[in-house]
C-alpha cells in the first residue's frame, strides 16, 4: 500500500512523469487486438490519461496549452492530406452551403429580433442561443464592450445576453422534460446541441 501512495504522490508532484506514463501505457496497450478489434494508440492513450488523472494530478496552464497544441498539430498532420483531398474534391459546394447557412441563421435572428423589438444584448443572446455558438456570445460581449457605452448601459446589454440564453435553455429543457414525461421518443431536434 505504501508503494501505491508513494507512486501517486510522485505523480502529483511531477506531472510530467504522469504525461509520459500516460503516453507509454497508451502506446503499449493500443497495439493489442482481440479478434481484429483494438483500441489503437490514440484511444488507449486517452483512456490511460483518464485513469491516471483520477489520482488528482494538476498540470500547469502553460503545459496544458503546449500539450494541447501538440495534440492539434499531430491530428492535423495525420488528417491533413485526407482533408486537402476532400476539399479539392467537394470543397466548393460545402463552402457555399456553409456560407448560405451562416447568412440564413444570422438573417433569421436579425428579423426575429427586429419584429420582437429586442435590444442589442437580447438579440445577441438570441443568436448565440439559437445556434448554440459560444463564440458568438464571446464576440457579442466583446463588441458591446467596445461600443464606448456607459458602464451601466453596457452591463444592461450584457445582462440581457445572459437572460436570453437562460430563456433559450429553459425552453429547450422544458420541451425535453415534456417529451420525456409523455413517454415520447426523443428526436435529434428536441435535444440541445453541443456548441464548440
Amino acid at each position: 500500500m505504501f508503494i501505491l501512495t508513494w507512486f501517486a504522490a510522485t505523480l502529483r508532484q511531477y506531472p510530467e512523469i504522469a504525461i509520459f506514463l500516460t503516453l507509454a501505457l497508451g502506446y503499449y496497450f493500443g497495439k493489442f487486438t482481440f479478434k481484429g478489434i483494438g483500441l489503437g494508440s490514440v484511444t488507449a492513450t486517452l483512456l490511460a490519461g483518464v485513469l491516471i488523472g483520477q489520482i488528482g494530478i494538476s498540470i500547469s496552464q502553460p503545459l496544458k496549452a503546449t500539450v494541447f497544441l501538440l495534440f492539434l498539430f499531430a491530428v492535423g498532420y495525420a488528417v491533413g492530406p485526407q482533408f486537402v483531398r476532400g476539399v479539392a474534391k467537394d470543397g466548393v459546394p460545402q463552402a457555399l452551403f456553409a456560407v448560405v447557412q451562416c447568412a440564413f441563421s444570422l438573417a433569421a435572428a436579425v428579423v426575429v429580433a427586429k419584429i420582437a423589438g429586442y435590444d442589442l444584448g437580447y438579440s445577441a443572446g438570441l443568436y448565440s442561443g439559437s445556434q448554440t455558438i459560444s463564440a458568438a456570445m464571446g464576440l457579442s460581449t466583446d463588441a458591446i464592450n467596445r461600443l464606448g457605452l456607459a458602464a451601466d448601459e453596457a452591463k444592461k446589454l450584457l445582462d440581457s445576453i445572459a437572460r436570453r440564453l437562460r430563456s433559450n435553455l429553459h425552453v429547450r429543457d422544458s420541451r425535453i422534460s415534456d417529451r420525456d414525461s409523455a413517454g415520447l421518443p426523443s428526436t435529434a431536434s428536441s435535444r440541445p446541441r453541443q456548441g464548440m
